[in-house]
């Protein structure tokens, strides 16, 4: 579960690449993207449903947060918690 704020992922060049630049990416950005899986079949096939995250991307772009580097663990978190009141029904009811 993504809510506003939440670390998704860290900026880079290359994606996938084993070395840096690879691809000629000068700009460092996040590349991501959300693909609905029904079946297992589906992935990596004819069949791929993805999503356009733009309309996402401002949404959390709007609702984000400061973030700090846990040095222990070297993971990025949000300083100040969320609170949604729909992702708090839902983790109570599941």
């Amino acid at each position: 579960m993504v809510t506003a704020g939440d670390v998704i992922g860290y900026m880079g060049h290359t994606g996938y690449s084993t070395k840096e630049n690879v691809n000629n990416i000068e700009v460092v950005h996040l590349h991501w993207g959300l693909e609905l899986i029904f079946d297992e079949s589906q992935k990596e096939s004819n069949n791929e449903i993805w999503i356009d995250c733009y309309e996402l991307t401002k949404f959390l772009y709007r609702n984000r947060s400061e973030t700090v580097k846990d040095e222990e663990t070297k993971e990025w978190k949000r300083v100040y918690d969320m609170k949604d009141p729909a992702v708090e029904e839902y983790e109570r009811v599941n």
